[in-house]
């Protein structure tokens, strides 16, 4: 009904002789032709894109999949655990990143390593000179002067222990378990409420995955600094909803705070830094370095987690944990 142009070429290749092509063209009523977008045309067209889609879902999955792992490997190392290697399969780009991981990662060992030994080792060398030193200023005659050199060399001592103890604390080797917060948080209060603080708690049976004797000493060194600039404490755990959807579960959240005087706005940015007191402390703990905010933060980060500090509206300064529940 509709017949498609017919193209008609004759040219003369030499006198008395024609060559005559013709040639059907594409059919310009297609559009209007019965059915354009007929059945048998839209399975065939959709038999296509599923095979299509399929065929780029398997090849997405497989070339992602290794990065999962490498994701997974990345984390787990940052957390202080126990990384296996990383397979050397897959494509290309990928082996040699799992390789440059490998390398990345020996070489961070082996520098965690050698900094705990020179610590240990100049803790060691240090102190002999100043015991030996300690010893000399007992021939002093002046009593002044003795105890002028004996101010000096018990502040270089303090300062070389602090050192040692602010990597020793920070780097404790241990496997992750998990850690029943109440009984954790129950052995600490103890000593304290027979001291004569007044402790409140209340228990929340919940549970986290983390390494239970570094975990003491980051809730213990906030626990502590509460107990010495006031008599009453607070300390509560609750369960909050994971603020992203990439997290995989919820957080657990430990607040300690206390009612003492707080902490002046403009000494927040300085708190974390060692052998840094502000005056009050020094007033209220003469023996104290500083380094338990700073140790009590490390360890927190350790686990995936934030050490966050703010002043209570009605006076006191809350120490907030938060740590991922797995």
């Amino acid at each position: 009904p509709n017949p498609a142009p017919v193209l008609v070429i004759q040219t003369q290749l030499e006198p008395g002789k024609w060559l005559y092509l013709a040639a059907l063209m594409p059919n310009p009523y297609f559009l209007e032709s019965n059915g354009p977008l007929s059945p048998d045309r839209l399975v065939l067209q959709a038999l296509s894109l599923a095979a299509v889609l399929l065929l780029s879902i398997l090849v997405v999955r497989w070339t992602t999949r290794p990065l999962a792992a490498l994701s997974d490997a990345a984390e787990a190392f940052g957390k202080g655990e126990t990384v296996p290697e990383l397979p050397e399969t897959g494509s290309r780009e990928f082996v040699k990143t799992a390789r440059a991981f490998s390398a990345m990662r020996e070489r961070i060992k082996r520098y965690l390593e050698d900094r705990e030994r020179l610590f240990a080792s100049i803790s060691h060398d240090l102190r002999t000179p100043i015991t030996r030193l300690k010893l000399r200023t007992e021939l002093l005659d002046d009593d002044a002067m003795r105890a002028d050199f004996h101010e000096d060399l018990d502040e270089l001592d303090m300062m070389v222990k602090g050192a040692l103890q602010s990597v020793k604390d920070s780097d404790i080797h241990e496997n992750r378990t998990e850690v029943r917060l109440d009984a954790l948080i129950q052995r600490m209060i103890r000593d304290a409420l027979m001291a004569g603080h007044a402790v409140a708690f209340e228990e929340s049976g919940l549970t986290v995955m983390a390494k239970p004797l570094a975990l003491k000493r980051a809730i213990g060194n906030l626990f502590d600094n509460a107990l010495f600039y006031a008599e009453r404490v607070e300390i509560s755990v609750r369960q909050i909803s994971a603020q992203s959807a990439n997290e995989g579960s919820d957080n657990i959240e430990i607040q300690i705070r206390d009612h003492g005087p707080g902490v002046p706005e403009q000494a927040f940015s300085s708190l974390f830094q060692p052998y840094l007191r502000l005056a009050h402390g020094r007033e209220l703990n003469a023996n104290g370095m500083g380094l338990g905010l700073g140790i009590a933060r490390n360890i927190v980060q350790a686990h995936g987690g934030e050490l966050l500090l703010v002043n209570h509206p009605e006076g006191g300064l809350v120490a907030t944990i938060v740590l991922p529940r797995t």
